[in-house]
């Protein structure tokens, strides 16, 4: 004779239901993280394809690419130190500095370097000009670094204080004015195309599959994403965190230094103002491409993805006549989007 089955028997066939239950559920959020950010990109493309028949000209793709070049490299800056599980708020003022620093060295030493002044440059060519801008904000990126990870000060107030200090010493080395005088070889890569395509998009193209190499196929890049995900653990396997974090900090300023190279030559000349807004729309851009703001997690291809969406946005704003406060209202929007879908599919709260 049979008996009953227990309360236990009958919920032993469920367990393994509600189990594929929860792994389908895990599988599509996962795959909702991965591609979230590209079915957006290919939504605003296909809808400014239909609203402006000007959106898909080779003409406007380019100047699209080629406003996105500097600030592209904002957002490599910003995303290897959000990896670690810190930022920068000091990016857009240090790329100012490195601006106006860069120029003052290539000027001419006559003839008024400065608008307005009888005050010249150093005259130096324009590739140690190059150099002074890579190397000035590499120095602010180990100053950030060593206050952090030595003196164990706040990651916030550390680069918030940095970030009101360096365009303060802008204004003082500038004088208050733009810097005009930019050589032409050194205007020739923000201003030269190979074909259609802007040679600065190019340069952003390379340094974005650099540093993607660098993530994904060295040692460095494997501990950047270790200590992102958990500092406390990386330390116990026999990771620098404080090494690493202080590098993810300098590599920040280089690529700044590349930001502040591109927008000089783009746009021929320097000054405290050549910048506004920068910092913000670089960490949005970061975090709509998927990177986290707790660190460990995220791609470069990611990020790239998430400034041309947020560029393509504005220029499909601009083509219908849209004012523009409204741009930046919908770019804040889109970012929110982005933290709520970041949220549920991460499963982890954002700190």
């Amino acid at each position: 004779m049979s008996t009953p089955a227990s309360a236990g028997d009958a919920a032993e066939p469920t367990q393994p239901v509600a189990d594929r239950a929860h792994g389908s559920r895990r599988r599509l959020l996962a795959i909702a993280d991965t591609n979230f950010i590209w079915v957006l990109l290919l939504l605003v493309m296909a809808v400014a394809s239909l609203t402006s028949t000007s959106f898909l000209s080779a003409s406007n793709l380019s100047n699209v690419l080629l406003a996105s070049a500097s600030l592209g490299c904002l957002v490599i800056a910003q995303g290897l130190v959000l990896l670690t599980g810190n930022f920068d708020l000091s990016t857009e003022s240090s790329m100012i500095l490195s601006a106006i620093v860069g120029t003052i060295v290539m000027e001419s030493a006559t003839g008024g370097a400065v608008l307005g002044t009888e005050a010249g440059g150093l005259g130096w060519p324009w590739w140690a000009g190059l150099i002074v801008m890579l190397v000035v904000p590499m120095f602010v990126g180990l100053l950030n670094g060593v206050m952090i990870v030595r003196l164990r000060m706040n990651p916030f107030m550390v680069t918030l204080a940095v970030s009101i200090i360096l365009p303060g010493i802008a204004l003082i080395l500038g004088e208050g004015q733009t810097l005009v005088n930019v050589p032409p070889d050194f205007r020739f890569l923000g201003r030269a195309s190979i074909g259609p395509v802007p040679a600065a998009g190019i340069v952003l193209l390379v340094l974005f599959l650099v540093v993607h190499v660098l993530l994904s196929r060295t040692v460095f890049g494997r501990q950047l994403y270790a200590v992102g995900s958990n500092r406390h653990a990386a330390r116990a396997a026999g990771i620098s965190d404080q090494r690493v974090i202080a590098s993810a900090y300098i590599l920040c300023g280089l690529f700044v230094g590349f930001a502040a190279f591109l927008l000089v030559g783009r746009l021929g000349a320097a000054s405290a103002g050549i910048s506004s807004g920068a910092l913000f729309l670089s960490v949005a851009a970061a975090v709509i491409g998927g990177v986290s703001l707790n660190g460990g997690k995220g791609t470069m291809f990611g990020a790239f993805t998430g400034i041309l969406l947020l560029f393509m946005i504005q220029n499909v704003l601009t083509l219908a006549g849209v004012p523009a406060q409204w741009i930046g209202a919908l770019n804040g929007a889109i970012i929110l989007i982005a933290l709520v879908v970041s949220r549920i599919t991460g499963g982890k709260a954002q700190e």
